[in-house]
């Protein structure tokens, strides 16, 4: 498994945690997966994109409840950032950037901004899970035990961030 930890900066009021990740896929094969229902259900939630500055990222989690929002940047096939809404929590923001390296993979720099403080050990946990997923589902996976790799990482994040 990928122990690539992402970054958890956290001031008074708000939290960002960042992943800087290589994928050994196309940079076309990522996008896809960042911005298609298909590709998002494949390693995030079940989704639907409109995919357009000013369309909207919805993800449906179940029953955690849905989260995303309005499309806020869009440069098609490289970069994403949308509202992140979640039930019980304040909007935040996420940006997927994408670059194509010369060997063929591609790098993929996340930032989750605006985060509460309180909440930044369990998103920098989530979405190591879920980008550990995304690799697993790039390579052909289909049972990725997310639950458990992220269990596994909270307590990993708890000794790595102090809040």
């Amino acid at each position: 498994m990928n122990r690539e930890y992402g970054e958890v900066d956290i001031d008074n009021t708000r939290a960002t945690v960042a992943f800087d990740r290589v994928f050994d896929a196309a940079m076309a094969t990522v996008w896809d997966m960042l911005t298609t229902d298909e590709g998002l259900e494949r390693w995030l939630a079940p989704a639907t994109v409109d995919l357009r500055t000013g369309g909207t990222v919805d993800l449906d989690f179940g029953e955690e409840g849905l989260a995303g929002g309005a499309i806020i940047d869009l440069v098609s096939g490289s970069s994403i950032e949308y509202e992140w809404r979640f039930p019980g929590e304040p909007d935040s923001i996420i940006r997927f950037d994408l670059e194509a390296l010369d060997d063929g993979r591609t790098r993929l720099r996340l930032n989750h901004r605006l985060l509460p403080p309180d909440q930044a050990v369990g998103y920098g946990a989530g979405w190591h899970a879920h980008l550990d997923q995304l690799a697993d589902a790039l390579g052909g996976g289909t049972d990725f035990d997310w639950m458990g790799r992220f269990n596994g990482l909270l307590s990993e994040y708890r000794t790595l961030v102090v809040v």
